[in-house]
């Protein structure tokens, strides 16, 4: 992790803050990781590390990494999977992330769990729509945005004090709290539709439904992700 300095050649070449982020772990030698798998037939490689601190990632096709000490070990190991495995989008957008939003218009992006709603008679997932939903969803987005802000301010504040990790694993502890009292209030928490903030942009980007595992840390797939 070099953010903490700390360097050690791991066995697969994985190491902490890829692209400047603290929490994207990725290996960095095709070789190393390969000449361990290669004892084995596999089609899909998950390297599971030893680390406490939140942290993982996930690229369609090559391998996905999860981070084996933390709480949240079975919701990385599944949410990092589904990138490398089935090339779902991230459906989250207001964690800190490498990537920048998409300037003008948005380009319908390639995988199957976002989109950019060009034409909403016949979104990507239109066969799974829940009768009578509107095109784009309502959703309680302003609220939930107002949160985050202040869960995402003083998640950086803990990483600047490099405070310990379980003060983090609480922080989110209580963020899914949060997130369950605001969306179990929702009358379309189960519906299927187009819930406009994905794939790392607030604006112009949208998930099949309000929860999913490819968006928070405490549900299962939405329907569409689970096709």
């Amino acid at each position: 992790r070099p953010s903490t300095g700390q360097y050690r050649a791991s066995a697969t070449g994985l190491r902490y803050d890829i692209f400047g982020s603290e929490r994207y772990a990725l290996s960095l030698d095709n070789r190393k990781w390969r000449d361990l798998a290669m004892w084995a037939p596999y089609e899909f490689v998950e390297i599971v590390f030893n680390g406490e601190t939140y942290g993982g990632g996930g690229i369609f096709g090559q391998f996905s990494t999860a981070a084996a000490d933390n709480d949240w070990i079975d919701y990385l190991f599944v949410h990092e999977f589904g990138h490398h495995f089935a090339d779902l989008a991230d459906e989250y957008y207001t964690s800190p992330t490498s990537y920048a939003p998409v300037t003008g218009e948005k380009v319908e992006p390639w995988q199957p769990n976002v989109t950019a709603l060009h034409d909403p008679k016949h979104v990507k997932w239109a066969a799974r729509v829940t009768p009578g939903t509107a095109l784009p969803t309502p959703w309680p987005k302003a609220e939930f945005e107002a949160m985050e802000r202040d869960i995402q301010a003083r998640r950086k504040e803990l990483r600047a004090q490099k405070r310990p990790e379980s003060e983090m694993t609480a922080l989110f502890h209580e963020e899914s709290r949060k997130e369950g009292e605001l969306f179990d209030r929702s009358p379309v928490r189960t519906a299927v539709g187009a819930f406009e903030g994905a794939n790392y942009d607030a604006q112009g980007f949208y998930r099949p439904q309000l929860r999913c595992l490819m968006f928070d840390r405490d549900s299962d797939f939405c329907q569409v992700c689970q096709d």
